[in-house]
C-alpha cells in the first residue's frame, strides 16, 4: 500500500487513501496487523464477511469500508505507540474499563464514535490521566 505508516499518521493521506478504496491485499495485511480473524475483523464493518471473501487480492474495497479499516489500523498504530506494543493493546482492547461502564473497548470498535472513545482513552493514558 506504499507508505502504510504516511497512510496512518496523516489524517488527510488517509481521507485520500479511504476514498479511493484498498485492495483486498492491503486489507487483508492490516488485519493480520491487528491479530484478529477474518470473522472478528469483518464484525467490525458495514460489509460481511462472505462479501470480501468474494475479491480478488487487488480489488479495491468500498469508500465506506475502506475507511473503516484505515480507522482500526490507525486506531491500533496509536494503541501500539501509546502502550508500547501491539500485544499489549490486544490485551487492554479486551479489559472492561470502568470509564467506558465495565465494557471491553474492542466492543465500541465497529462504529466511527466508538472508534473515538477509544482514541480518547488512549490519549488520557498518553496524558496520565488514567480512567
Amino acid at each position: 500500500m506504499g507508505n502504510m505508516e504516511n497512510i496512518l499518521n496523516d489524517p488527510a493521506t488517509r481521507y485520500y487513501k479511504a476514498n479511493e478504496g484498498i485492495s483486498k491485499s492491503d486489507f487483508l495485511s492490516i488485519v493480520a496487523m491487528t491479530g484478529l480473524n477474518l470473522t472478528e475483523f469483518s464484525a467490525l464493518l458495514p460489509v460481511t464477511k462472505r462479501t470480501i471473501e468474494k475479491f480478488k487480492d487487488e480489488d479495491l474495497l468500498s469508500p465506506i469500508v475502506s475507511d473503516r479499516v484505515l480507522q482500526i489500523a490507525s486506531l491500533y498504530q496509536h494503541g501500539a505507540d501509546v502502550l508500547g506494543d501491539v500485544s499489549i493493546f490486544k490485551d487492554w482492547l479486551n479489559t472492561p474499563l470502568i470509564a467506558i461502564a465495565g465494557k471491553r473497548p474492542i466492543e465500541f470498535m465497529n462504529n466511527d464514535t466508538g472508534i473515538s472513545i477509544i482514541h480518547d482513552l488512549l490519549g488520557r493514558i498518553a496524558h496520565g490521566v488514567y480512567s
